[in-house]
């Protein structure tokens, strides 16, 4: 069911860092400092509005590598830093279907694995999988910073429409109501 796409071109991934450096230079998303966060120390937005466009510019991508017509859920972003890890997890149900998108950080190469099997995306490609029904993880990251876009779908008609779509807000740009 894996399946490595090509999503986005260099230029698209350009614009996606430039916002998200943005973002961060100005002080404008600050570090999680959540101590019961998994991710403590590492910037991530939820929601964020050029992300939730990616949801629906990269769907029918998305939908033909899966071979169903999807729901988008959510997308965020997430900044890691020299050291910080992905541990083993499962995701919720609005991650029935997912993709990790690469958008490379100061040196590219940060595996991805999905139950036992191990991905290295290039810039721009996404990887699609089952986000709650299989275990991905990422090791510590080796160098100084890495970027990650995650676009979460369910299916349309599947076990979990309605109740998921758009993550139970009213449409994409909404704050989580969960």
């Amino acid at each position: 069911m894996n399946s490595v796409i090509n999503l986005l071109s260099e230029p698209e991934v350009n614009l996606t860092r430039n916002h998200i450096n943005y973002l961060i230079s100005n002080d404008i998303i600050n570090k999680q400092i959540d101590e019961k966060s998994l991710f403590k120390g590492c910037h991530e937005l939820y929601a964020d509005p050029v992300t939730e466009n990616l949801l629906t510019y990269c769907q029918p991508k998305i939908e033909e590598a899966y071979g169903k017509p999807l729901f988008p859920t959510y997308s965020f972003w997430r900044v890691y830093y020299k050291g910080q890890s992905c541990p083993p997890h499962k995701d919720r149900p609005s991650c029935e279907v997912s993709v990790t998108l690469n958008l490379g950080g100061d040196q590219n190469g940060w595996s991805f694995y999905a139950e036992e099997s191990k991905y290295d995306l290039k810039l721009g490609e996404g990887l699609l999988y089952k986000g709650c029904d299989q275990e991905h993880w990422r090791n510590s990251l080796d160098y100084e910073y890495h970027m990650q876009v995650f676009l979460h779908y369910i299916e349309q008609n599947g076990q979990f429409d309605p109740h998921f779509k758009f993550d139970r807000r009213q449409g994409l740009y909404g704050p989580s109501v969960a």
